[in-house]
């Protein structure tokens, strides 16, 4: 294995954070699929260019930008550029085979990977919320304590007002924690109220999507229309000659066409000659025929005639 190449023991490691990955892990992927072969014969110290990446995920270039551009403003790519094309290191051609997998199951799409991103931040900040307010109520009953003790140890009343001077410090520090309640209170109304705003926005942006898929495939058709313009424009010249040249073959090809009708004419008027001619020659064979046959009709006659003659004699 090359020395460059990603060890996939480290590389976990710097995925135990990421949502996505481990919203994956929840939903049962196993080991060869969280990590296939193309991702362990990565370079970890090469920049990969969007082709080569699209072909390593099996996407076509258009989707793959698509998925590249959204998730760079859900700041979960690096933008890195040369120019007009981006570029992607190992870990961020990882969270895009990621995001890939996450998007084959049924039903989930972009707004769903924004969604998570936004969920879990939202959760992280509740569970902070919630680990100061235990603290919060930890302090209140340890410092209850306390005061029980000292006071039930106290000998002067000087201790004692000491004591409750220090006291009403403590008071005035968790009135200020309990306003820091009421603060952190209505920052988790304001969360809701922004997640709730998070879910119209997003069927709005799902309605946006719709219509800039349709924008696009107009888009789209109006460029093949403008592309196949250009080239009949292009190749005008050469159309026109070949329709020229057409147009006089043609004109060859009917002359042509009109000649050998003449030929056959003059040949049909020949045969019908012919035909007139054979006619007469067998009625005039047919004459002489007739004649012979009269002829030798005769002479059979006479022979017959002049034989009985002879032997009556």
């Amino acid at each position: 294995m090359n020395n460059d190449n990603i060890e996939i023991e480290k590389f976990k490691s710097l995925f135990l954070e990421d949502k996505i990955y481990n919203s994956l892990k929840k939903y049962g992927y196993k080991e060869e699929v969280l990590f296939p072969e193309f991702i362990k014969t990565l370079n970890a110290k090469r920049l990969y260019t969007s082709l080569e990446v699209s072909t390593m995920l099996n996407m076509n270039v258009s989707s793959f930008r698509y998925y590249v551009t959204n998730l760079c403003k859900f700041e979960y790519l690096e933008n890195v550029r040369e120019g007009r094309n981006y570029k992607f290191n190992y870990i961020s051609i990882y969270k895009l085979y990621l995001v890939q997998q996450f998007l084959k199951r049924q039903g989930k799409n972009l707004n769903n990977v924004k969604l998570l991103l936004l969920h879990e931040s939202v959760d992280s900040y509740q569970k902070e919320i919630k680990l100061i307010k235990y603290a919060i109520k930890r302090l209140d009953q340890n410092i209850a304590f306390l005061y029980k003790f000292e006071k039930g140890n106290m000998k002067t009343n000087e201790e004692v007002q000491v004591l409750n001077k220090k006291m009403r410090i403590i008071e005035k520090v968790i009135l200020s924690w309990n306003e820091n309640q009421e603060e952190i209170f209505r920052i988790e109304q304001s969360l809701n109220i922004l997640r709730k705003k998070a879910f119209g926005i997003n069927d709005e942006i799902n309605i946006c999507l719709r219509k800039l898929l349709y924008l696009e495939s107009d888009f789209n058709i109006l460029l093949l229309k403008n592309d196949y313009c250009s080239k009949i424009h292009e190749h005008k010249d050469f159309i026109k000659q070949t329709k020229n040249g057409l147009f006089k073959r043609l004109l060859n090809l009917s002359k042509q066409i009109q000649d050998l009708k003449n030929e056959i004419i003059v040949e049909q008027e020949r045969k019908s000659n012919l035909e007139k001619e054979l006619f007469l020659l067998y009625k005039e064979i047919e004459r002489e025929t007739t004649k012979k046959m009269e002829f030798t009709e005769r002479n059979r006659e006479f022979i017959n005639t002049f034989i009985l003659n002879l032997k009556s004699t």
